[in-house]
């Protein structure tokens, strides 16, 4: 379960909004970023590759932060909330669950709304699951030493007398599988994952955009358990980020690539490479 000093973090701080796959998000390839005013400078976006588990990856974010909000994806089972960390799995939803507050909201009404959709009827089939996300304001976590897969969670390093509390909204949204209909000839199945991939991950950054979100912790978005393809997730996070007419290009300060693995980490670094992509790398 979650430490206990994250019960005691006021309701009022936390809050999770549904979004639904139908909703105004479904626009972000054709609105225009939020405008700058005549002195400011455009936001040219930093991307840093970091060799850790997510919540160190918002631990790295703290001193870039300042007074800006620092937002963190969440790999999301679609019909499982928090995955399956109540029975110790340690995989990134996990890892998060055992951290912070996130799995109460994912409890909350609001957030059942999400599950409840992937568990119809009519989506029971349905293994690129849909667009709807759970957007949770007042997340609070706290710091972790990593042990298994994606990090400890249960080991809390204390500071300064107590236990130190990082607070972040979170998007929580579920990727689609590699696994559709096995009528489909091969190669429209990978351009059937490719297109709705890149329509959630865009949906995911215009939510944040929306939220006034300038440092993101983001990663390799199903490549797990979905299966994706690793090449494939880090290109469509260049495309709509960093690459020459990319929707979000000026959108953010700092995004955050934390990935725990080192074999998923050389990919990301190879196809930022190939790409031409600035970026830094840094270990946790």
């Amino acid at each position: 379960m979650p430490h206990p000093i994250l019960a005691k973090i006021a309701e009022d701080t936390l809050t999770a909004i549904t979004t639904p796959p139908d909703s105004s998000l479904s626009s972000w390839a054709n609105d225009s970023p939020p405008p700058e005013s005549a002195e400011a400078t455009p936001l040219a976006t930093q991307l840093v590759l970091l060799k850790s588990s997510t919540i160190e990856g918002v631990q790295h974010c703290i001193p870039l932060a300042h007074d800006h909000k620092i937002g963190v994806l969440n790999f999301a089972s679609a019909t499982r909330p928090g995955g399956g960390f109540l029975s110790g799995a340690r995989a990134q939803e996990e890892s998060i669950a055992r951290s912070s507050n996130l799995y109460s909201s994912l409890m909350t009404p609001q957030g059942q709304r999400f599950y409840a959709l992937h568990k119809s009827e009519s989506e029971k089939k349905n293994k690129y699951y849909t667009h709807a996300m759970i957007y949770t304001r007042g997340g609070a976590a706290l710091p972790e030493r990593r042990r298994g897969r994606e990090g400890g969670g249960d080991e809390k390093r204390k500071t300064g007398g107590g236990i130190k509390t990082y607070f972040k909204p979170v998007a929580t949204a579920s990727s689609s599988s590699s696994s559709p209909p096995q009528a489909a000839p091969p190669k429209d199945v990978e351009k059937a994952i490719e297109d709705v991939m890149r329509e959630r991950m865009g949906r995911i950054l215009y939510l944040f955009e929306n939220e006034g979100t300038q440092i993101l912790v983001l990663g390799s978005f199903g490549t797990g358990v979905f299966r994706n393809k690793v090449p494939m997730v880090a290109r469509l996070w260049v495309e709509l980020l960093v690459a020459p007419n990319a929707r979000f290009k000026h959108s953010f300060r700092h995004v955050v690539f934390a990935i725990i693995d080192e074999k998923t980490c050389a990919v990301f670094r190879e196809v930022f490479t190939e790409l031409g992509v600035d970026f830094v790398e840094s270990g946790a």
